[in-house]
């Protein structure tokens, strides 16, 4: 009698484990199906469809030409973060018209180059009709812009400025930070060849954003794999998470200015682009 219970409590775990087994594979068939936000562990790994891991180079300069492609955003907009995603995904090194020497040693060898050796070129200045036959444009709240660019400049890309930062400086700095933001995505829409990619989405359907990259990309013949971004799509250079939330650090007056920016961004985006997703109205505060 002992064994035959024994028997049947076995059975019955191996049944219920095998229906959690069956549960799990349906919610990640259907995800991938409906094409909606997964998130992606450590524990998962990229494979094509026999089984093996995708090819991915290590990041280099392009031994061709490649065409001139501006990725175009206003600071503190998560940049590092997408030349990061690009590298991973073409295993060519994006470039800048910068030269940050702590991008330069940790990942990012064609920093300071803007030449066709490179998959893209990081740039904050108004597109000046020259130089890029195209750009991805990079759009991020400018509450949460301006206060990433805020940290960068009183500390660096990852650590968090002292306390004492946040006073008279703070004021100046977002007064003279809110009148350039419109003007700069003003001037980059302009260009006829440009791809809207927001922060958020990225955030949200990473998946899906890298294929809508690796197909404008692709229109200038450059290859890419979306696995090999996915494989590691964090980087080196996030910023953590404070836990302070963005209104602590807005005045009302500085709201109502940043507020107006926001319903002037959204107008000037569906006007020029058709099937704009992002909801820029939950960007306000």
């Amino acid at each position: 009698m002992m064994r035959r219970k024994s028997w049947q409590k076995n059975l019955k775990i191996a049944v219920a484990a095998l229906l959690i087994i069956y549960a799990v594979e349906h919610i990640l068939t259907m995800n991938v199906y409906l094409r909606k936000p997964m998130l992606f562990s450590p524990l998962f790994r990229v494979y094509n469809q026999s089984g093996s891991e995708p090819h991915c180079p290590s990041v280099r300069l392009s031994t061709r030409v490649l065409p001139q492609i501006a990725l175009a955003s206003y600071p503190g907009s998560g940049n590092t973060w997408v030349r990061h995603l690009l590298q991973q995904m073409t295993g060519i090194a994006t470039g800048s018209i910068y030269n940050d020497e702590q991008l330069r040693h940790n990942g990012f060898p064609g920093e300071s180059l803007s030449n066709g050796s490179v998959v893209a070129v990081k740039t904050h200045n108004h597109y000046a009709g020259k130089d890029y036959a195209r750009a991805i444009l990079l759009i991020r709240n400018p509450y949460e812009s301006m206060l990433s660019l805020f940290k960068l400049a009183n500390s660096n890309h990852t650590g968090e400025p002292s306390v004492d930062r946040y006073g008279k400086q703070w004021g100046t700095f977002t007064e003279e930070r809110i009148r350039g933001y419109i003007p700069l995505f003003a001037s980059w829409i302009k260009l006829q060849d440009v791809l809207p990619i927001f922060y958020d989405a990225l955030k949200q359907n990473l998946t899906r954003e890298l294929v809508r990259i690796k197909a404008f990309l692709g229109q200038s013949g450059i290859k890419g794999d979306v696995r090999c971004a996915l494989r590691d799509s964090e980087g080196h250079f996030h910023r953590k998470e404070t836990g302070i939330t963005l209104e602590f650090f807005y005045s009302k007056k500085q709201r109502m200015a940043v507020n107006s920016v926001i319903d002037q961004m959204q107008k000037m985006f569906k006007d020029r682009f058709e099937n704009i997703r992002e909801d820029m109205d939950t960007w306000k505060l």
